[in-house]
């Protein structure tokens, strides 16, 4: 074919393409036009995709993101997840020298784990889903975990470069700042509402609840939480503490007081338990800076409890677990919410047992869901009915036994423990230059799933952050590490035993 035939061929497939997206655009809203729309940039991002899919991966694991263009607004994260498989395996087809790389130590029990979903959808009535127009609810659930398994996979399939990958693992937790855009997006007013166009709307639930009383802000502490955690993986606690440069000890705990002004009690036991855990993993327990940090921290609290009440409400709340002289208001919030927790664990855990075989699911019906609801507000039941109906116990252990049974919970003990054996691994015995990294994710990932057993969890959106941790360690370690052994001692040639030969004489 000779140019001049192809111009006219050219311009005959955009006219084509014009042609379909003006009809399209006649109903904006409906699914073929959303899914047109977004397939068109797609196709011309191809290229981009392929080589950049890994990045963006880890860029957005924690980042507060949605996409608008998909039914219920998913993660970003998810959508990129699912691409960067998928990326992978074109890529792994089509070039020779590509592989996917695949840990079988903690990949086998993702897979067992995806099949026990995958039984459980297929006996409790399917995926349903709000966003598509179905009356059984709870589809989103099930894509959080399946997404968490993809996204595994994708962070796995490969590797990051030497000389970025603490660069890369320190954004792997810094974009979580964007969730104070949900924040400041509420607190702009209604000409600013766009914004949840790309940042999720549910971030800011509290702030509008609770703005004339707690003043509640859960953009800012999740966006100093990922502040925490980049401190540390860049600099370590030894680094962060570093009384040289005066100014990282004081950034560092301004950030650590700021997760305080989400109300959440959880911030404050989480951060505590992350730092403590990296202290002990740096060895800093038989240094001076112990002796330190213990002066320190009792300073600080004889400084609380002389001024906690002249705190911000939802910095009260935060402080409402320790015996100390806080609100009545805030105090009474915290109890209110731990009380009927307790209440709905006791109704919940005598159900453990009929769902060990086949767990519940996360299906529920969403008739049933509005109108407990609704008898919540009016105050015709208690307050924990519609949390019972939604399934999501605020309780770790629960959260994954009661959906999936026995052998869902059995499946994920397996990650867990492979996956602190990988860890501990590659903490002992990788890369010098990615000790800091190393340290980090191993702690994180054991205070994570301490807190997710003792205090609070949620499967459908904790998995998540297990399999990135053990993702992300992979694909900076390139796979799990080995250490070397110490080579044979032998005596110097010069201190060498002379022993003198025997003749046959004198035998």
């Amino acid at each position: 074919m000779n140019g001049n035939a192809a111009i006219p061929l050219a311009m005959l497939a955009v006219a084509l393409v014009a042609v379909v997206m003006g009809y399209l655009v006649a109903s904006p809203l409906a699914l073929p036009t959303l899914a047109v729309t977004a397939a068109i940039p797609g196709v011309l991002l191809l290229p981009l995709v392929l080589r950049w899919h890994h990045v963006a991966l880890i860029f957005s694991w924690n980042a507060a993101l949605i996409f608008m263009f998909l039914p219920g607004q998913p993660a970003l994260w998810i959508v990129v997840a699912f691409l960067s498989l998928g990326a992978s395996v074109v890529t792994r087809t089509l070039s020779r020298g590509a592989t996917i790389h695949f840990v079988r130590s903690v990949g086998w029990p993702l897979v067992v784990l995806t099949l026990v979903v995958l039984v459980t959808v297929l006996f409790r009535g399917g995926f349903g889903g709000r966003a598509l127009g179905s009356e059984m609810w709870g589809g989103k659930r099930y894509l959080g975990v399946l997404a968490a398994v993809v996204g595994f996979f994708a962070l796995t399939a490969r590797v990051i470069p030497r000389e970025k990958a603490v660069w890369y693992g320190g954004m792997f937790f810094l974009t979580g700042t964007t969730a104070i855009f949900s924040d400041v997006a509420f607190a702009l007013g209604r000409k600013f509402y766009f914004l949840y166009s790309i940042f999720p709307s549910d971030v800011a639930f509290h702030q509008a609840t609770t703005q004339s009383t707690l003043q509640r802000y859960t953009g800012v502490a999740v966006a100093a939480q990922a502040l925490f955690c980049y401190a540390l993986v860049r600099h370590g606690v030894g680094g962060v503490m570093d009384f040289s440069r005066p100014w990282r000890p004081v950034l560092f705990m301004l950030v650590g007081a700021s997760a305080m002004f989400g109300g959440f009690r959880s911030s404050v036991i989480l951060l505590f338990i992350l730092f403590w855990v990296q202290f002990f993993l740096e060895g800093l327990h038989r240094s001076k800076l112990l002796v330190v940090m213990l002066l320190g921290l009792g300073l600080l609290s004889a400084g609380v409890v002389g001024f906690v009440d002249r705190l911000p409400l939802s910095v009260q709340r935060s402080l409402s677990f320790l015996p100390l002289n806080v609100d009545p208001t805030a105090r009474h919030d915290a109890l209110g919410t731990f009380d009927w927790r307790l209440q709905m664990w006791r109704v919940v855990i005598p159900e453990v047992p009929q769902y060990l075989l086949l767990g519940k699911g996360y299906g529920y019906s969403g008739m049933d869901y509005w109108l407990t609801q609704e008898a919540v507000r009016r105050g015709m039941v208690t307050a924990y009915e519609d949390t019972l109906v939604s399934g999501n116990y605020h309780n770790g252990f629960l959260t994954l036994i009661i959906p999936f049974g026995l052998a869902g919970f059995l499946a994920f003990v397996w990650f867990c423990a492979a996956a602190i054996r990988l860890l501990v691994r590659n903490y002992r015995h990788g890369d010098p230059e990615l000790r800091k990294l190393n340290t980090f994710l191993l702690t994180y990932f054991v205070g994570r799933l301490f807190f997710y057993t003792v205090f609070y969890g949620q499967f459908d959106l904790d998995l998540m952050v297990f399999t990135g941790v053990v993702g992300l360690s992979l694909a900076a370690n390139r796979g799990r590490a080995v250490g070397v052994a110490a080579p044979a001692r032998r005596l110097p040639a010069a201190v060498a035993v002379r022993v003198p030969a025997v003749s046959a004489v004198a035998a």
